[in-house]
């Protein structure tokens, strides 16, 4: 009978220890982490959106220990395609995750709330190898303007949107060109350059990005 009763204990620990381990988080997640990111914008008036292209590497020895690799973008972004290398790639689209789920932990939890305006797009990259190239075309829609006359306006975009793929781990260095006709321009915190030929105006500059820091990049009309 001890035996049967010593048994059943033993059994009961197991199982629990069992649950115990299964309630775990495991680390499946990274954050990608590029030093640089190429930000092309058109500004498409009838659909009032903004079409994006935005390039950046990653060298692969320096991505975190991790199953997959994500980034963060806003979910008013309409995707078009991702590109790893030059060849179309579907993210993985990751829902349901805590810090813990992260290598490290996950600094910002509240980016993680199903409520939040962002959606985690991972990918599996154990078979790259060096640098690894991603790019993503995608569009987001256009605020109300602020009028300041009866034909010049702006509107703003606060990195804090995530309306790139923003690197969360440190500075990142943001390099944007606006092509458009002469009737837009951009705003950075740094002077922008501006080239105008056959009624095509490209506007670029860059500026740099820290996530404990809000960038605001304005475009502006009229």
């Amino acid at each position: 009978m001890r035996k049967f009763l010593l048994t059943l204990v033993l059994l009961v620990l197991a199982f629990c220890l069992m649950a115990e381990e299964a309630d775990t988080p495991k680390i499946n997640f990274a954050l990608l982490n590029p030093k640089e990111i190429n930000l092309e914008l058109r500004v498409y008036a009838p659909m009032q959106r903004v079409y994006i292209t935005a390039d950046f590497s990653v060298e692969k020895d320096s991505l975190p220990d991790a199953v997959y690799h994500s980034l963060f973008l806003t979910k008013d972004a309409r995707i078009e395609y991702f590109l790893i290398n030059d060849k179309f790639v579907p993210p993985v689209y990751s829902t349901k995750l805590v810090p813990e789920h992260f290598n490290p932990v996950f600094p910002y939890p509240e980016m993680l709330n199903e409520e939040s305006n962002l959606n985690c797009f991972s990918f599996y990259l154990p078979n790259y190898e060096g640098k690894i190239k991603f790019t993503l075309r995608y569009s987001i829609p256009i605020p109300e303007w602020v009028k300041e006359s009866d034909i010049r306006g702006y509107v703003t975009f606060s990195s804090a949107q995530n309306w790139y793929p923003r690197n969360l781990t440190g500075p990142c260095k943001v390099y944007a060109r606006l092509i458009s006709s002469t009737y837009y321009t951009m705003e950075l915190g740094t002077q922008c350059t501006i080239k105008e030929k056959d009624d095509i105006r490209i506007t670029e500059g860059y500026f740099i990005d820290s996530p404990a820091e809000q960038s605001i990049f304005k475009i502006i009309k009229g």
